[in-house]
C-alpha cells in the first residue's frame, strides 16, 4: 500500500466510511468508500485487504494501516 494512506489520520479515513454498518465484507467496504468519493490510493488499500467480515472501523483501520507498514 502506498504512504500516503498511511499518513492520513484515523479521522481522515473514516470520514470516507460514514455509511457503512458493521459487520461487512471488504468489498461493502470499498462501495462505502467509492461512494464517498475516497482517493485512488485508498480504493487500492481497501482492495488489497484480506477479504474476510470486518467487525469494526478500528479492525479495518488497523489492517489498512498494518498494510502500509
Amino acid at each position: 500500500m502506498n504512504a500516503q494512506v498511511s499518513t492520513r489520520t484515523n479521522a481522515q479515513l473514516a470520514a470516507y466510511f460514514d455509511d457503512i454498518v458493521f459487520p461487512c465484507s471488504r468489498m461493502e467496504i470499498l462501495r462505502c468508500a467509492e461512494d464517498n468519493e475516497a482517493p485512488d490510493v485508498l480504493l487500492d488499500a481497501i482492495e488489497d485487504l484480506p477479504e474476510q467480515l470486518y467487525n469494526s472501523m478500528t479492525e479495518v483501520l488497523i489492517s489498512l494501516v498494518y498494510r502500509a507498514s
